[in-house]
């Protein structure tokens, strides 16, 4: 009898350690699943996404860390972002609205290809030309357009300016345009500055936050280091 109480004992643990394991597991897959559902309806449309939590609350509303990380996100009136990573602490997600309601402090980390911007200033000039010289020279070669007709009698167009971080947002700051052989006025900087600005904007990606460096690399992408705490502001 001793011994089978003891093979009893054994297999009543192994069967809460199995159904414990099983809710557990079940409970991390909900809450990933509430959390992913609420950073992809803010992010934004992407080619892929992948989320990582851990020390969710047992209703999947909140968690103490997560990880995310999307590709290929387009947003409007931006240019695709190649990649985008969050890193979030003391997260409170409302699981009915699918919306992030409070973030202890995040830290986001951007990476924005040089062919990615050259599409998004299409806009303003036909068939644009990135050039990206560390740390943070950018040169741009086009043709001068309004809307969608290019002003190919103008000759080409060449800006050159660097990028900057201000407060949330990356600038691209102009030294000079030329346009054809002739050096255009300071005020076309300024107009084309207004016009452009901002390349990226991070308050909205999806949190509040603030850039903290502005990287060019070797490989022709722009890095963006950002971070942010008590998000939302209290009121």
């Amino acid at each position: 009898m001793p011994a089978a109480s003891a093979f009893l004992a054994r297999a009543v643990a192994a069967v809460a350690l199995v159904a414990t394991t099983a809710c557990s597991t079940y409970l991390d897959a909900r809450a990933e699943a509430a959390l992913r559902d609420a950073l992809v309806r803010v992010v934004g449309p992407a080619e892929s996404y992948d989320v990582r939590v851990s020390g969710a609350s047992a209703d999947g509303s909140r968690f103490e860390r997560v990880r995310f990380a999307g590709r290929r996100i387009a947003r409007a009136e931006s240019p695709v972002l190649d990649r985008l990573e969050l890193d979030l602490q003391g997260v409170v997600v409302d699981r009915a609205a699918k919306s992030l309601t409070a973030v202890a402090a995040a830290r986001v980390e951007l990476q924005l290809k040089g062919a990615d911007l050259a599409v998004f200033l299409g806009r303003w000039l036909g068939e644009p030309v990135v050039t990206l010289t560390a740390p943070d020279r950018i040169a741009i070669v086009g043709t001068p357009r309004i809307g969608a007709i290019a002003l190919g009698g103008t000759g080409g167009a060449e800006l050159q300016g660097r990028l900057a971080a201000a407060g949330s947002q990356l600038l691209l700051t102009i030294d000079r345009i030329r346009l054809g052989r002739s050096e255009a006025p300071p005020l076309a900087r300024v107009v084309v500055e207004r016009a452009i600005n901002p390349i990226v904007d991070v308050a909205d990606r999806p949190l509040p936050a603030r850039i903290d460096a502005v990287e060019i690399g070797s490989d022709d992408t722009i890095r963006i280091a950002a971070s942010g705490s008590r998000l939302p502001p209290a009121p």
